[in-house]
């Protein structure tokens, strides 16, 4: 098999495996990446929540669209700029934060538990550089993934 063959067929596994975990906790393919980015900017407008995710504006109000309908979000015109859409978490989504956690520490530590830390730091390094290769320059492409796995103390900040 070629890196790109081996790389595809692992990323295919491990998102059938995340698709398993989330839909125990009543999340569909995606939306936990949806609900993360939201947790860090929630009132972010739709349109830079599909670049933040790599994903087809069309793609992300569909998937909003059934997000909306479980009761995870809402979406609300700018008051300031009516092209704008607003996505909002509900405190349903904002409930879910710990879960949510729970289910990506949890599959984190499974693809982590067969490496050494060495060979975790040299495997998050080089798909890093894959990562920064094919994704956009744009700062609004950036995750914030690695902030979702630290608690937050009640006035805000991190611990």
């Amino acid at each position: 098999m070629t890196v790109g063959q081996l790389l595809a067929q692992v990323c295919r596994m491990t998102g059938h495996h995340l698709k398993t975990h989330m839909e125990k906790i009543g999340l569909h393919r995606g939306q936990g990446f949806a609900l993360i980015q939201l947790w860090h900017h929630d009132g972010v407008p739709q349109r830079e929540l599909s670049q933040a995710m790599h994903i087809s504006p069309a793609s992300v109000t569909n998937m909003l669209q059934r997000m909306e309908r479980d009761g995870w979000i809402t979406r609300e015109r700018d008051q300031e700029d009516q092209r704008l859409v607003r996505v909002y978490l509900t405190d349903k989504a904002k409930a879910m934060r710990k879960e949510a956690r729970t289910v990506f520490c949890r599959m984190e530590e499974e693809l982590s538990s067969i490496y050494s830390n060495e060979e975790k730091a040299t495997l998050h390094r080089l798909l890093m550089r894959l990562h920064d290769r094919f994704a956009p320059d744009d700062p609004h492409h950036r995750h914030h993934h690695d902030a979702f796995f630290h608690e937050e103390n009640p006035d805000g900040g991190a611990s």
